[in-house]
């Protein structure tokens, strides 16, 4: 008996020493990612915490936590002209890839969104400045998470030409999380610009051209500042809504139950045939 009760710990023993060398070798490879934003580039992650807006410069719009994209317009802009009518601006930037990671955001944390946008024409409906009537919009921001707007800005204080833009929202107790499922960020622009410009006469025009153009994240300066609470990046907090993994799925857990199962069976089963083979005798 007692030699049998050696024998299963000495198995205990020699089977777990190479979970002790797995996870050295984990531990060694872990250290040799110096950049933990590198495994996945597009998502946030502690040293990327600010949202980029794109555009093939046409009629595709995506966003993500990296601040190169090879496939932006090559001069960085968003433009549409037109000479008479309205030009009718409702772009969304959602992110692309679709978030992957649950964040949290800092409870009254600043979130900061920078923008320059270039106007011409008229705007403003019914100010006897151009040729609105009822048929023009003001620039309006909303920043989205899924389907919930984190904050909504009408800009009406823009003039014609370069604008720099900047849009500030502090973070309520009900936006804290963003989960990936749901909370996948987007920016979305809208405006109606209008032109009338016209010809008068073979040498002369009047009136303004329409003009939105919208300077993208290749200079860095288009952005959405995001307050991402560094917790965020624990992996006790990825894990699920109650910030910490079952323990089926921790490291080991499925080895160790294998190792008590094998000790008990070394230990209890020949006791049981010792105990039927007595009975017998």
């Amino acid at each position: 008996m007692r030699a049998r009760s050696a024998m299963a710990i000495l198995l205990a023993l020699l089977v777990s020493v190479p979970v002790v060398g797995g996870s050295t070798t984990s531990a060694m490879q872990d250290e040799e990612i110096t950049d933990p934003c590198m495994e996945d580039p597009k998502q946030p992650c502690e040293n990327q915490t600010v949202l980029h807006l794109w555009s093939n410069g046409q009629s595709t719009f995506w966003s993500h936590f990296n601040a190169n994209e090879t496939n932006n317009a090559a001069d960085n802009l968003y433009s549409q002209e037109k000479n008479q009518g309205v030009i009718n601006i409702d772009q969304r930037f959602s992110m692309n890839p679709q978030m992957s990671k649950r964040l949290n955001m800092t409870l009254d944390g600043e979130v900061r969104i920078v923008l320059n946008i270039y106007l011409e024409g008229d705007w403003t409906n019914n100010d006897n400045q151009g040729p609105c009537t009822n048929d023009c919009e003001e620039l309006n921001v909303t920043l989205w998470a899924g389907a919930t707007a984190i904050v909504r800005q009408h800009v009406p204080q823009v003039s014609t030409g370069w604008n720099p833009i900047t849009i500030t929202h502090r973070i309520t107790q009900e936006q804290v999380l963003w989960d990936a499922s749901t909370a996948n960020p987007s920016i979305q622009i809208e405006m109606k610009v209008k032109g009338d410009r016209q010809q008068t006469s073979p040498i002369t025009v009047s009136g303004e051209i329409a003009n939105f153009s919208l300077r993208l994240s290749g200079d860095g300066n288009t952005r959405v500042e995001l307050p991402i609470d560094p917790a965020s990046w624990d992996e006790a907090f990825q894990a699920g809504d109650d910030g910490m993994p079952k323990a089926e799925e921790q490291p080991g857990f499925l080895f160790m139950a294998a190792v008590a199962t094998m000790t008990l069976a070394a230990v209890y089963l020949p006791s049981r045939e010792e105990e039927s083979q007595d009975r017998r005798n």
